[in-house]
């Protein structure tokens, strides 16, 4: 069955893109990242890894290690990614983080091999000829990337990294850093012998506390009809094909379906499932139910593939069922339900089904795991537990609540919060995105950026005489970063187009980054002037605005009268567009 497209759409902006080589900004464990792997190549490693979670901002990290160590030592960077498909996300992934660097592809009839970085797929260079173009190609190759490097022990990679020369431990030729969410195979295969340590990590637990992920909670699926004791193994873990059967023989999916509808009726959300007649089993299920989900199998076409996304983000979809091909490499951060349609006893596999719907979004206060489980259910099975070691002290879901971990109120905080957090310091995870007050925690609220809001909902950053950094919603769902300037005079500019099509935290991040580049203070949240007093003009452009100012610092104020101009600009064009929501 093909995806058939719902609708089109028509884009409305003029394009205007001007070359910058300002980059996406660090946070600070990702400058510590790069800093920890210089230190190891420095040190006499060769082979370093990173390991940080799904939705830390991989791409941004290695994008701008890229960027340094071309600058530092005029040598070519190799990008290294286990699909081809996944090679030209990452190439567009790193034009939003460093338009200036000249990235080419090696993927198929690509062989852009000449680029300061080359993005290359391990298909493709398991080719000899392909291989040897690479190497011969003008400039020495001084580092190799290698994304989700816990495939690095199979023997296509290691066949590349020896003939980069990464295997002959001298630092003054090439290095390698290879990064992951999980340093572990699901086939139990060592890595030791590829990685030589890891040069810097940072737990989920920390990404969770720190806003950067949102935080799970899990709900068994009970399944009475499947039966998992008669599945074969294989790698060390379920063989698909008997795991697809076992699924389909079953009412699995219509309890799937069922348990979305009662659990997560709002949610956009992603189901993995074994086989391609199971996903197609599982949309036809949640079809049923009102829930229109796209299916995706490594046989979708490129452009239908694109497509579905597109649609997604648009929202004429809610979702995805897949066969196992959205696990790595996928960015959907308004997906806040993964469904585990396909049981697992693979901590890895089911670290990277789940980071799929860890990515903030703004109103994403947490993300909801279905946990499909049978009736001989497996004592090795994976389950949230599994998430990372610690992070949840329970091995079991709540009896009230029947969630991981425990979101029931109890006496002990009047209802305020989950009954876990009462009980003494071990019994689970206490230090929750969530205050506990219920209060949605917005993406923009965690930024260092003085981002202010619209009526309508434009987000943007005041930059005083000078305008405003805006982000722009676009149809199919993503996001251009815009400039409303000001000349001398004061009078209005044209607007300006800087990055377009962003997902939207890269949108952010580079919203704050151009206008950090102007050097208006005005845009951080923190200035030390934002706690003084009102001006007097303050004060009366305020009261001529209908800006009560009673008990308000000089930046509040100053917050307020901004909303209130910005409204008047970029509102009356909103609804002009059909974009006001």
């Amino acid at each position: 069955m093909r995806y058939v497209r719902p609708g089109k759409h028509k884009e409305v902006m003029r394009k205007e893109r001007p070359v910058t080589t300002t980059m996406l900004k660090l946070r600070d464990y990702q400058r510590d990242a790069i800093d920890a792997v210089s230190t190891a190549w420095n040190g006499g490693m060769q082979r370093p890894a990173v390991v940080l979670s799904t939705g830390s901002g991989k791409t941004v990290i290695f994008s701008h290690m890229a960027a340094e160590f071309v600058a530092r030592t005029d040598k070519r960077v190799v990008v290294l990614v286990h699909r081809d498909e996944l090679a030209d996300q990452t190439i567009n992934k790193m034009h939003d983080v460093a338009p200036h660097l000249s990235v080419g592809k090696v993927k198929a009839t690509s062989n852009e091999v000449d680029r300061q970085v080359v993005v290359a797929s391990v298909q493709t260079l398991a080719h000899a000829k392909r291989m040897a173009q690479l190497l011969e190609a003008p400039g020495e190759v001084g580092l190799v990337i290698v994304d989700e490097c816990h495939h690095a022990a199979a023997p296509t990679y290691k066949k590349i990294m020896k003939a980069f020369g990464l295997f002959t431990g001298r630092v003054d030729g090439t290095v390698a850093v290879g990064f992951t969410a999980t340093l572990a195979r699901g086939d139990r295969k060592g890595l030791g012998d590829v990685w030589e340590d890891v040069a810097y990590t940072k737990s989920m637990g920390y990404m969770f506390t720190k806003g950067h992920l949102v935080m799970p909670h899990a709900i068994s699926v009970a399944v009475d009809s499947l039966d998992l004791s008669g599945v074969k193994k294989s790698g060390g873990d379920y063989q698909t094909g008997d795991l697809g059967q076992a699924l389909e023989d079953s009412d699995a999916m219509a309890k799937v379906a069922a348990a979305y509808a009662q659990h997560a009726p709002d949610r956009k959300g992603v189901i993995f499932t074994p086989t391609v007649a199971t996903a197609h089993q599982a949309a036809k299920e949640m079809e049923a139910l009102g829930f229109r989900f796209a299916v995706v199998t490594g046989d979708t076409p490129k452009e239908e593939r694109t497509q579905i996304f597109r649609d997604r983000r648009n929202g004429t979809l809610q979702g995805y069922a897949n066969c196992m091909v959205l696990t790595e490499g996928f960015d959907d951060p308004e997906l806040s339900c993964a469904v585990i349609a396909r049981p697992t006893q693979s901590q890895p596999l089911y670290v990277q089904m789940v980071g799929r719907i860890l990515r903030t979004f703004p109103g994403k206060r947490d993300a909801l795991v279905l946990d499909v489980v049978g009736a001989s259910r497996d004592n090795k099975l994976k389950t949230l537990i599994d998430l990372e070691e610690g992070l949840f002290q329970d091995r079991k879901p709540c009896q009230e609540c029947e969630r991981i971990p425990c979101t029931c109120p109890c006496e002990g905080c009047g209802g305020t919060k989950p009954c876990k957090e009462c009980e003494p310091e071990g019994a689970g995870v206490t230090e929750l995105v969530l205050s506990g007050t219920g209060e949605q925690v917005e993406l923009f609220d965690l930024s260092d950026s003085a981002w202010l809001r619209t009526d309508a909902g434009v987000w943007f950053i005041p930059m005083g005489s000078s305008g405003e950094t805006f982000l722009w919603p676009r149809v199919d769902g993503q996001w251009d970063v815009c400039v409303a300037g000001k000349d001398e005079t004061g009078k209005a500019l044209p607007w300006r187009k800087l990055h377009e099509a962003l997902p939207l935290g890269t949108a952010m991040g580079w919203a704050e980054a151009e206008a950090d580049d102007l050097g208006h203070s005005i845009a951080t949240r923190g200035a030390r002037w934002r706690k003084d007093k009102p001006s007097d003009a303050q004060l009366t452009t305020a009261q001529r605005l209908g800006i009560v100012t009673t008990g308000l610092r000089k930046g509040e104020v100053s917050d307020q009268i901004s909303a209130k101009f910005a409204s008047r600009v970029f509102d009356k064009q909103l609804k002009r567009m059909g974009l006001d929501r």
